[in-house]
C-alpha cells in the first residue's frame, strides 16, 4: 500500500475539530482522517485537548451543582432509538467498468447524477455559495489540460493515482492548491477524487484556453 504523503495543515485540522469548517471541507477532512492513521491520531489528540479545555473553562460551581448520579440513571433508563443500532447502509457507484464502495460519510449523497466531459465524469455533491464539492472520475489515460485556479482547489484522492508537475499522488493524499499553482493532472490507470473549489478552473496553455467557457462544467 502506498504511503500517504500529502496532509491537511495543522490549522485546517484544528478548524475541523473546532467545528469551524463548511460542510464540503469538513467532509474532506473526515475522509482523509479515515484513510490516514497519522492525521486520525492528531485529530484525536486535538479532540482530547478541546475536551480538557472545555472542562477547565467550565464554571466549577455549576459543575458541583450537577447531580451526576441522577444524570447517569436517566441515561441508563432512557429508551434506545433502535435506528442507531442498525448496520450502516453500503452504497456503491458504477461508472462504465469502474466500481467503488462509498465511504460512510459520502453515503448521504449516494443519489448523485454524473455528467461526462471527455475522460472526466463529475457528480456534484455540495453547494455552499461559491464553494462546491464534486466527485471526479478520470478514466485511465485521462489528462486535464494545464490550468490554474481563481480561488482554491482541494483534491482528496479516494482511489487510484495521478501525477502532475509537482509529483505523484495516491489514495488518501490531500492536495491544496490556489492561484499560485498551475498543473496538468494525468492518470495512467484512472482515479476517483473528492474535490472542493470556490471558483472555476482557468486553462492556461495553447488550445486548452478555448476550454475556459466550459470550465464551469468541472466546478
Amino acid at each position: 500500500m502506498n504511503k500517504i504523503t500529502h496532509h491537511p495543515s495543522d490549522a485546517l485540522l484544528y478548524s475541523h475539530i473546532d467545528g469551524d469548517l463548511p460542510e464540503s471541507l469538513s467532509v474532506a477532512m473526515t475522509l482523509h482522517c479515515d484513510m490516514c492513521e497519522h492525521c486520525k491520531q492528531k485529530a484525536q489528540r486535538l479532540t482530547n485537548q478541546f475536551a480538557d479545555k472545555a472542562w477547565e473553562d467550565s464554571n466549577v460551581n455549576e459543575a458541583e451543582a450537577v447531580d451526576f448520579t441522577q444524570m447517569l440513571d436517566d441515561i441508563l433508563n432512557s429508551d434506545v432509538d433502535v435506528s442507531y443500532l442498525k448496520t450502516p447502509s453500503v452504497e456503491h457507484i458504477f461508472i462504465d467498468s469502474f466500481h467503488y464502495e462509498l465511504p460512510h460519510v459520502l453515503t448521504r449523497y449516494a443519489d448523485m447524477k454524473w455528467n461526462q466531459l471527455g475522460a472526466v465524469s463529475r457528480a456534484s455533491l455540495i453547494e455552499e455559495g461559491a464553494t462546491r464539492s464534486n466527485l471526479l472520475r478520470i478514466n485511465a489515460g485521462g489528462v486535464i489540460p494545464s490550468h490554474t485556479h481563481k480561488g482554491f482547489e482541494l483534491t482528496l484522492l479516494l482511489d487510484g493515482s495521478f501525477e502532475d508537475e509537482s509529483g505523484h499522488y495516491h489514495a488518501g493524499d490531500f492536495i491544496w492548491l490556489d492561484a499560485t499553482n498551475a498543473h496538468s493532472p494525468k492518470t495512467d490507470d484512472g482515479c476517483l477524487c473528492y474535490t472542493v473549489q470556490n471558483a472555476p478552473l482557468h486553462f492556461t496553455q495553447g488550445l486548452s484556453k478555448l476550454f475556459n467557457p466550459i470550465g464551469r462544467l468541472l466546478y
